[in-house]
């Protein structure tokens, strides 16, 4: 299976009379939480009902982790873990937390996906 790509042209932004084309992915949409679940219904003797538990579990359990100051590794798929973006200070005794200006999800993918999603093949519309 290949994933289907489109041209788009995108103008420089020093200089608006330059631009130059570039290959996007066309993507086919979002896979729901619930489209998930009945997935792994079809593919696992589990319920419907064991899997949405798993899963909000599974969740839960993440956003719990991730704000006690944990990473979590996912083997197979890869480790979440808490990312900050801070202002700098000339001064050691001036950097404190004030100076967080930005916290996100980061996600490194394993090995193993990695590998799959490198051999993924492309095919311009």
């Amino acid at each position: 299976m290949s994933i289907k790509c489109k041209v788009v042209a995108k103008t420089n932004p020093q200089n608006r009379e330059e631009s130059k084309f570039y290959v996007q992915p066309i993507r086919k949409g979002t896979i729901s939480r619930g489209k998930m679940e009945e997935a792994i219904v079809r593919e696992t003797s589990l319920s419907k009902g064991d899997v949405r538990s798993v899963l909000t579990t599974l969740s839960d359990f993440i956003a719990d982790y991730l704000t006690e100051g944990y990473n979590i590794a996912l083997n197979e798929i890869g480790t979440l873990s808490i990312r900050v973006s801070s202002e700098g200070v000339v001064l050691e005794a001036d950097a404190t937390v004030n100076n967080i200006k930005n916290v996100s999800v980061g996600f490194r993918p394993s090995v193993e996906l990695r590998e799959k999603v490198l051999k993924t093949k492309f095919e311009k519309e």
